[in-house]
């Protein structure tokens, strides 16, 4: 039983790291139209921010993907999942097709955080 836990645990900890790898390299490929939706959100100093979040994302998945820090990396992607999900993927002000992105999107945060909430408490 618990060497199935623990493989459990190192798939866990593989999926939830490359998902945020992943994806800031995602963003990075993505970089000029992130940052135009961040520029018409006004957000404060987009491209300073875009830059942060995308260290953040990598930094703290590979952290988890290796094992290492583990819970200070899940502590610092919660709030970050959060925020994305609210601040660029608001999918109550879309319609159609855009909604139903967005939803997905926003959905696809949450649910990783809460990967990120039970890697705090099963390690």
């Amino acid at each position: 039983m618990a060497e199935t836990q623990n493989i459990l645990y190192l798939i866990g900890h593989t999926l939830i790291g490359f998902y945020f790898i992943f994806f800031g390299f995602w963003n990075i490929y993505h970089w000029t139209p992130i940052s135009e939706v961040m520029l018409k959100k006004r957000l404060p100093s987009p491209l300073f921010l875009l830059s942060i979040a995308i260290g953040w994302q990598i930094i703290c998945g590979c952290l988890i993907l290796l094992g290492i820090w583990v819970i200070p990396a899940a502590v610092l992607l919660i709030p970050f999942t959060f925020f994305i999900g609210f601040i660029l993927h608001p999918f109550w002000e879309f319609q159609g097709e855009l909604r139903k992105q967005h939803m997905a999107l926003f959905i696809t945060n949450f649910t990783n955080t809460l990967g990120a909430l039970f890697l705090l408490i099963y390690f």
